[in-house]
């Protein structure tokens, strides 16, 4: 190790914000060159640490991601309650449309953590924290689109790490809800809508998503707010 990476060591230590900087580093890594360059050895000398030290926060490369997955949970629930907060005291706001795009502006924000958060990369799902960070912004997305769709919010949903969808009446609107939005983000960072952008660039096709896309996902979900499925189910009596 150098006198800089070891009082870079040193400092990190110190500080207690080697969590942080190994965050930081992975971040940073995974930006630069995703997965198939990302390593708990290349990450540790990103951040001026040896490779064993980052064992003690994360034990290994799993721990890591997961940390890093959390965050971007965390991150992605914070930006959608504020949408919906914020749309809320804005004449003619409208919160699904408010957190619809909170998902994509996070998204496009920090495109190698919500590859973290929703790749195959090896997470741990039984970690605690990352439960209930996830948990947390699935229920929002239940609750809002209950709220859409004229039923109960569903508040309980964000006191439960995941939420349960057992006997969900509403889980195709939901799954709906989630397929628009996240399949035109993960589209839209992976470049699939390049050729689209061309005349327009960026910019119309986030216009295109904010006053269209989701513009069709709302009418659609207006169309469903009715009784819940399985009130529509039974059978009709003989008179």
């Amino acid at each position: 190790m150098t006198k800089i990476e070891a009082g870079s060591a040193r400092g990190a230590y110190h500080h207690g914000d080697l969590r942080q900087a190994m965050i930081t580093a992975a971040e940073a890594v995974l930006a630069e060159k995703g997965m198939a360059g990302f390593t708990l050895r290349e990450c540790a000398r990103r951040a001026g640490v040896s490779p064993a030290a980052p064992a003690h926060h994360f034990g290994n490369l799993t721990g890591l991601l997961t940390a890093i997955a959390t965050l971007g949970f965390d991150g992605l629930s914070d930006a959608m309650e504020a949408a919906a907060e914020a749309a809320s005291h804005r004449a003619n706001g409208n919160r699904m449309a408010a957190i619809c795009d909170a998902y994509l502006a996070t998204a496009l924000d920090k495109p190698g953590r919500f590859r973290v958060v929703f790749g195959q990369m090896g997470l741990n799902w039984e970690e605690p924290a990352f439960k209930r960070a996830a948990g947390r912004a699935f229920g929002i997305l239940v609750r809002e689109t209950r709220c859409e769709l004229g039923r109960e919010s569903g508040e309980d949903l964000l006191t439960h790490h995941p939420p349960s969808f057992a006997g969900e009446p509403d889980l195709a609107a939901i799954l709906f809800v989630w397929s628009v939005t996240h399949g035109f983000t993960t589209l839209l960072i992976d470049g699939q809508l390049d050729f689209l952008a061309e005349e327009g660039g960026r910019e119309a096709l986030l216009g295109l998503y904010s006053r269209q896309l989701v513009a069709i996902l709302i009418a659609a979900l207006r169309t469903l707010a009715l009784p819940p499925p399985e009130a529509l189910a039974k059978p009709r009596g003989d008179g």
